[in-house]
C-alpha cells in the first residue's frame, strides 16, 4: 500500500486558504497513492477557539470527502468538531466512495487549556482498509502506551498500523521522534506520524520530522524539518505478517 504524508504548514484559523493551496499540492499527488495522511486539524491548525469548529456538515468534512473520491484514495485528517453541544477533536478516515470512521482524541493536554474546551473520547478506533487494520491516534494520544497497545489472540493482531495525525511543538522534537519508534516496536507494526510545519499564531515552532516506520521500529522515510512537503513509501503487508510469524512476541504480552 502506498502511503502518502503531508507534512503541511497550515496557516491558523485560515480554513479556505488552507484547502485552496492543499488543492494545488493534490494536483501532482501521485496517482498510485492509497493513503494520504494529515497533520492534526489540518484547516484551522490547532486550535481550541470554538469559532472555528465545524460541523459534520462543514467545509473541512465536505472537502476530505470529495477528494478521497476524486483521486479514490483514502485520507486520514483530524478536524475540531462541534456536535451535541460538545466540541471534540475528530481524527476521520474518509474511504475512497467518500464514507468514513473517526475518532475522537482520548488524551487532552494538561498543560493546555484544551481539557476545558475539548471533551475527551471514550473509544479505540481500527478501521479496515485494502486488507489492513489501521488504528486511529491523534498527538498526544502518543505518549500513552496502554491506550495505543495492540492486542493478539490466536495469531492475529488487532492493527497493523497507528496513525498519529499530530501537531507536535518543536519544544518536545526528541518525544516526537522517539515515542513513534517505541510505539512500532511494542505493538509489531507500522507507524505512521504526520506532523505540521511552521509558525503558529502564538508564536509557536513545529518542524515536522514526519515519518514512517515499520514494525521494527525502523525508519522508512521521514520529511525533511521546515519544509512543507509530500513524502511516499509502499509498505508492504507480507513482510510484516512474515515478521510476526518469525518473531510471535505477542503471545507473551500481558
Amino acid at each position: 500500500m502506498k502511503i502518502a504524508i503531508f507534512q503541511a504548514n497550515t496557516v491558523d484559523n485560515e480554513i479556505e486558504s488552507n484547502l485552496k493551496r492543499y488543492n494545488s499540492f493534490l494536483e501532482t499527488l501521485d496517482a498510485e497513492t492509497d493513503l494520504l495522511v494529515f497533520p492534526e486539524m489540518f484547516t484551522t491548525g490547532f486550535t481550541i477557539n470554538i469559532n472555528y469548529a465545524e460541523t459534520m456538515q462543514g467545509k473541512g468534512l465536505a472537502w476530505l470527502k470529495e477528494k478521497a473520491i476524486e483521486k479514490q484514495i483514502a485520507i486520514s485528517a483530524t478536524i475540531l468538531i462541534e456536535e451535541d453541544n460538545k466540541y471534540v477533536n475528530r481524527h476521520f478516515f474518509v474511504m475512497p466512495d467518500g464514507k468514513y470512521e473517526y475518532y475522537d482524541k482520548k488524551h487532552l493536554f494538561c498543560l493546555s487549556k484544551e481539557p476545558r474546551v475539548i471533551t475527551p473520547g471514550k473509544e479505540k478506533k481500527i478501521v479496515t482498509y485494502k486488507g489492513w487494520n489501521i488504528a486511529l491516534f491523534t498527538c498526544y494520544d502518543i505518549r500513552f502506551p496502554f491506550w495505543c497497545r495492540n492486542t493478539y489472540n490466536n495469531g492475529n493482531y488487532g492493527y497493523d498500523i497507528a496513525i498519529y495525525s499530530s501537531s507536535w511543538d518543536s519544544a518536545r522534537n526528541l518525544a516526537w521522534t522517539s515515542l513513534p519508534v517505541a510505539r512500532a516496536i511494542e505493538n509489531v507494526a507500522y507507524v505512521i506520524g504526520v506532523n505540521r510545519v511552521g509558525i503558529d499564531n502564538f508564536n509557536i515552532k513545529y518542524v515536522g520530522d514526519s515519518v514512517i516506520l515499520n514494525y521494527k521500529g525502523e525508519e522508512l522515510v521521514r520529511a525533511q524539518q521546515n519544509k512543507e512537503e509530500i513524502r511516499y513509501h509502499n509498505i508492504d503487508k507480507e513482510s510484516l505478517d512474515k515478521f510476526r510469524r518469525s518473531f510471535p512476541v505477542g503471545r507473551d504480552w500481558d
